[in-house]
């Protein structure tokens, strides 16, 4: 049985690191089971290596779940056969596993041979025969291949595939165990330091063959040439550092521009006036054997800022070796200076609460540019109000010594219409400057936005760290899309106009809410005039709105045509000029609301032009008050209108008369004419409906005193106007009109010996508008009049 080492897992993972800069592996089939080869070697076909000193290992991950379930597994792990001749050999005494206690072997494929270290085969077969405790979330079986022979016409990956036994809890798939092919060198740039015109150290860069000798001179020409851009050239006070971190090239005490060159150590020269750094690999130096090396190049460079250009700074790569890249970015030059620009816009919806907005990032062009205690601040435009505070997203952040914690808490409301916050740069303890140039991506940051809002959501940036600017961190739309079939024209002064069918469509699910969400002021910020959010059991509603002046005659039909959303029963409310659409619950689908069969009364006062209905309520703006109103964002209260008729004046013989009772005054007028009545209307305590003596009442409506009949027997009133017949019996709610019986909300009754009826309801059964003025306590009833020409009213 074979335990786990933890120095071993140290030796692993140093060799896995290094093997990852060279060469990408194979992706397994199955995310529990993984194969991965290091080092990969390059090498040459028709030859056979001894790899007993410096093993490649192929190493099996396996997640904790799949190494418990693993005894009895077997795998084949078979090199090519075409073309023949290819052969391996295990170290079957230096087989590790580390994280769990695992018992493998290793037999020849086919066979319950026990495979020994000496055998050379093509394939070979890795069993579990045990598994003990396992200690880690990840288990790595790692088996050292000592020897490898390579036919000739081979070229390439040379891959090494993994057929798992029936039931194995192994995967199936291939990785890579060695390349066969020509030589060459990669580059890479281990970071890009921003550098100013003072000069300084680029990125350290990684220099890798593909197999040994590959990094080399040819002649006169140097193995690697290095050009920087004008306006850069090589530092060449001290040469540059150089380690080698595997392989035997030799790079001991590397020079620079040496008198006499030596022959058998890497070294530097320069030229084209200090912008080129030659890096020479003597025969002597070069690497051998059957293992390329890797070496790491630290070097300085300064700058002429009078030529230098601002940017990125990118080495050209050439020279003997055939490298790859042909261009390498090893620093960034500029001045101190800051950037701030937005990384995300989120599309949000007007007249809902608390949303997040976009991330957004400040980065320095050089460090040292943030200065600490100086502070940046985030202005909204108007109709939107802070919510919560930004916070840097450490992930995606360079903090180089910022104290994230402190920023995070520093951030503090400006003035008192919750628009303005500032953040103070706080460093960490002893710190003066950044480490390096910093990078502050900011996130999580919410605003509550007024129903009325739309558009980009531009904040503007200032502060006395120097940033100015804006960025757009959302992109803001009604929730609801309003549309209307069509816009009839309808008339002052008459009733049961009808008006065109309106759609409510909502732009994506759940737009549309079923309870009460309402804002009010963040506690945690007094007086800032930022906002939080309560959410509620309260069933939310649509509220449909008409223009002062117009009502509607009806109920309309409400229905939902699209979606899952549900409604309750409407109801009209506000002496008719609203309709209300109660929501039962949200959709899960995007839904849609059909309003048909809209009928209106348009009275006097409302001029000519587009008849605007407004959608407003809880269930689509979640910035009002507790109580309903619009304290936080005046006056902003629909999140769409749409005209569903056109107001025009009427035809030329149509006129409108127009009768006032007022409230404990005994006379009414008639078009500014006044006349006297025996009783004076009055408030019925009960309902709150207007109550006047029921012949006044029939005058005003147009209707004549021959055709008011009065029965004492049955105590019945009959009131016959065109082909209209309303009856009424004193102390009953009943109105018969045209034989159908109305409940009316109050009953007739008879006081002090006259007859009193309820203004409205007696005055729309004979075809009236009425109207309340609560402020001077009136009554107006208005009724068409239709004349012939030269007929005054």
């Amino acid at each position: 049985m074979i335990k786990a080492r933890k120095r071993w897992l140290s030796v692993l993972l140093t060799v896995a690191m290094l093997a990852a800069l060279l060469i990408p592996l194979a992706t397994p089939a199955q995310a529990a089971c993984s194969y991965t080869v290091v080092p990969v070697l390059s090498l040459q076909a028709g030859k056979t290596y001894n790899l007993t000193t410096s093993p490649v290992y192929l190493q099996i991950s396996m997640d904790k779940a799949t190494a418990l379930a693993a005894t009895g597994s077997q795998v084949d792990l078979s090199l090519p056969s075409d073309p023949s001749g290819f052969a391996l050999s295990v170290n079957t005494n230096g087989i590790q596993v580390v994280g769990g206690t695992v018992a493998v072997s290793v037999y020849k494929t086919g066979t319950q041979t026990p495979l020994a270290s000496t055998d050379q085969v093509r394939s070979f077969t890795l069993a579990v025969n045990s598994v003990g405790t396992i200690s880690d979330s990840t288990v790595i079986i790692s088996v050292p291949i000592t020897y490898l022979a390579i036919p000739g016409g081979a070229s390439g990956s040379i891959n090494l595939t993994a057929t798992p036994a029936y039931g194995s809890v192994f995967s199936g798939g291939s990785v890579t165990i060695a390349t066969v092919g020509s030589k060459q060198v990669t580059l890479a740039a281990e970071s890009v330091p921003s550098i100013s015109s003072s000069g300084g150290q680029i990125g350290v860069i990684d220099i890798s063959e593909n197999m040994a000798g590959a990094l080399k001179d040819s002649g006169s020409d140097a193995a690697l040439k290095l050009t920087l851009p004008p306006g850069f050239s090589w530092d060449t006070t001290a040469a540059p550092t150089v380690s080698l971190v595997f392989g035997n090239l030799n790079v001991t005490s590397p020079q620079i521009n040496p008198t006499t060159p030596p022959n058998n150590t890497l070294y530097f020269t320069t030229a084209n006036n200090g912008r080129e750094l030659q890096i020479h690999v003597p025969d002597a130096a070069a690497s051998t054997g059957s293992g390329a090396s890797f070496l790491k190049v630290t070097a300085s460079i300064t700058v002429d800022e009078s030529v230098a250009k601002t940017g990125d700074v990118k080495v050209t790569v050439s020279g003997a070796a055939t490298a790859t890249p042909s261009e390498l970015v090893v620093a960034k030059y500029g001045e101190y200076g800051l950037t701030v620009k937005a990384i995300s816009a989120p599309d949000l919806v007007a007249g809902k609460a608390v949303k997040k907005i976009g991330k957004f990032e400040i980065a320095e062009n050089l460090k040292g540019s943030l200065i600490p205690d100086r502070t940046i601040t985030l202005t909204l435009p108007d109709g939107v109000k802070w919510a919560a505070m930004p916070k840097i997203d450490e992930a995606a952040s360079t903090t180089a010594g910022i104290d994230v914690n402190a920023v995070n808490n520093s951030w503090q409301p400006v003035g008192s219409d919750g628009r303005m916050i500032k953040g103070t740069i706080k460093f960490q303890s002893g710190l003066t400057s950044t480490t390096d140039a910093a990078k502050l991506v900011f996130k999580d940051a919410k605003v509550t936005i007024s129903p009325e809002f739309s558009g980009n959501l531009d904040v503007t940036i200032g502060g006395s760290q120097g940033l100015t600017g804006t960025i757009t961190l959302g992109k803001v739309a009604a929730g609801v899309k309003v549309s209307v079939s069509s816009t009839p024209d309808v008339k002052i002064g008459l009733s049961d106009q009808v008006a065109g069918d309106v759609t409510i469509a909502e732009t994506a699910a759940g737009i549309i809410d079923s309870t009460v969400t309402y804002s009010t002021y963040n506690g945690a910020y007094p007086n800032s005039g930022m906002l939080d959010k309560v959410e509620t059991n309260n069933q939310a509603q649509i509220v449909l709105v008409l223009p002062s002046g117009v009502k509607f005659s009806s109920l309309p039909t409400v229905s939902v045509t699209q979606g899952d959303l549900q409604i309750d029963t409407p109801k009209t409310q506000n002496d008719d000029t609203e309709l209300v659409i109660p929501i039962k619950s949200s959709s899960t689908t995007p839904s849609t609301i059909k309003i048909t069969n809209i009928k209106l009364t348009v009275n006097r006062t409302v001029p000519e032009g587009p008849v605007n209905l407004k959608v407003e309520g809880t269930a689509v703006n979640q910035t009002l008050d507790k109580d309903g109103k619009d304290t936080y964002f005046p006056g902003a209260t629909a999140v769409a209108k749409v005209a569903i008729a056109k107001c025009v004046t009427p035809a030329p013989h149509e006129v409108v008369s127009k009768a006032i009772f007022k409230i404990n005054e005994a006379k009414y007028t008639i078009d500014g004419k006044e006349y006297p009545m025996d009783a004076a209307p009055y408030i019925d305590p009960v309902t709150n409906r207007a109550m006047a003596p029921m012949r006044y009442i029939a005058y005003a409506a147009g209707v004549t005193p021959e055709n008011i009949l009065w029965n004492p027997e049955t105590r019945t009133a009959t009131f016959m106007k065109g082909d209209r017949i309303v009856q009424v019996t004193a102390d009953s709610n009943i109105l018969v009109v045209n034989g159908t019986n109305v409940a009316m909300d109050v009953k007739a009754v008879i006081k002090d010996g006259r007859f009193f009826l309820p203004v409205r309801w007696l005055s729309v059964a004979l075809g009236c508008q009425v109207d309340w003025n609560a402020q001077t306590q009136e009554v107006i009833v208005l009724r068409n009049v239709v004349q012939t020409p030269g007929q005054t009213q």
